[in-house]
């Protein structure tokens, strides 16, 4: 099998740009290349390329982000307004990195735009379920083919996804241990996209309020994206503020087996998604086939274990606590047909229920 070799036109960021006369310079440009890392996957899958990622420091405290000519430069603010040496969260800027991200497709905070992060929020969702955390993802300086540091060509397709399972087992093993010890501790690990210190909530706990602060972290990030907030002078002004200040870092050639590998992963959450997908067009469809001709079909749902919030059937994770989604998805007893139960009842020998199970 032909092995692609990785080349200057597969980066998918071009460079870096951090403010190297603010304090903890180096662990800025680290921040930034996380980061990328970290969407690659999504980008790769969409053939979207950024030119330049860049660290911005706005004077207006409420800006998180920018996409100035559709993915030329992103900036995004790493720094919390007001202190300099302090970081905001990493997923806060993951967060802004993927809004920003949406406008290379999309100008306007339009329906169209606000569907594509939620899809894009999803999909790195799915992906952090599988263990996935960017760079680092393999263990330490891991190549294929030998040692050597010019390694630049891509694995075999299968042996990719081989790894890529392995990796993603492994990485969420040591996830569901880590959070099983600080559950049984007695506090909460959870963290939802753009949410901070979004733990599950305690008992007792208002879930009105629970929700609200859910909805009131994504308006903040809204909020936050310079792109209605600026004229075009001032977008300019914060642009080339930016390059003027900041230290430019050339983006390295991605390791090809380290993107052949996250490729790979990419590829299995897909193939999740569509069984996933494919047992609920299976449940609506037994739920049709038996209601007497009426024509209706019981809404599918999953119930979160921990805040007992409905979720939509095709989100992975709470919308409020961040809680992962369980293997098989609810549907009323009520409303299910005696074969439909008698079918879930045997749901352990369904194939699309079993397939999440054994990755």
């Amino acid at each position: 099998m032909m092995r692609r070799t990785v080349t200057e036109q597969d980066r998918l960021i071009g460079s870096y740009v951090h403010l190297g006369s603010f304090p903890r310079a180096a662990e800025a440009l680290h921040t930034l290349k996380k980061i990328a890392s970290m969407v690659k996957p999504i980008m790769r899958a969409r053939s979207w390329q950024v030119k330049e990622l860049a660290e911005f420091y706005p004077d207006d405290p409420r800006l998180l982000g920018l996409n100035v000519d559709r993915g030329r430069k992103i900036l995004v603010r790493l720094r919390y307004a007001g202190d300099k040496a302090q970081f905001m969260p990493l997923d806060q800027v993951l967060d802004t990195m993927l809004h920003e991200l949406c406008h290379i497709v999309h100008g306007p905070h339009d329906s169209k735009f606000h569907a594509l992060w939620d899809q894009l929020r999803d999909e790195w969702q799915g992906l952090a379920l599988k263990g996935f955390t960017g760079e680092g993802f393999l263990s330490e300086g891991r190549r294929l083919g030998g040692s050597g540091s010019g390694m630049r060509q891509s694995p075999p397709a299968q042996e990719a996804r081989r790894l890529a399972r392995a990796a993603a087992t492994q990485r969420a093993a040591a996830a569901a241990a880590a959070a099983a010890a600080s559950q049984q501790a007695g506090s909460g690990s959870g963290r939802r996209l753009g949410g901070g210190s979004a733990a599950r909530p305690r008992p007792g706990d208002d879930m009105r309020r629970v929700i609200a602060d859910a909805a009131q972290r994504r308006n903040k990030t809204l909020q936050g994206c310079a792109t209605d907030n600026l004229t075009d002078g001032q977008i300019r002004s914060v642009t080339d503020s930016a390059s003027a200040n900041g230290f430019r870092t050339k983006a390295e050639e991605d390791e090809a087996n380290e993107a052949a590998i996250s490729q790979a992963l990419w590829e299995l959450m897909q193939e999740e998604q569509r069984l996933e997908q494919q047992q609920q067009r299976w449940w609506q469809g037994s739920g049709d086939d038996n209601s007497g001709g009426q024509g209706t079909t019981a809404e599918t749902f999953w119930e979160c274990d921990r805040c007992t919030l409905h979720n939509e059937s095709g989100h992975l994770a709470c919308q409020v606590c961040g809680a992962t989604r369980p293997l098989t998805l609810h549907r009323p007893a009520a409303q299910q047909p005696e074969a439909s139960q008698a079918t879930a009842a045997s749901s352990a020998a369904n194939p699309w229920t079993s397939a999440t199970a054994t990755r």
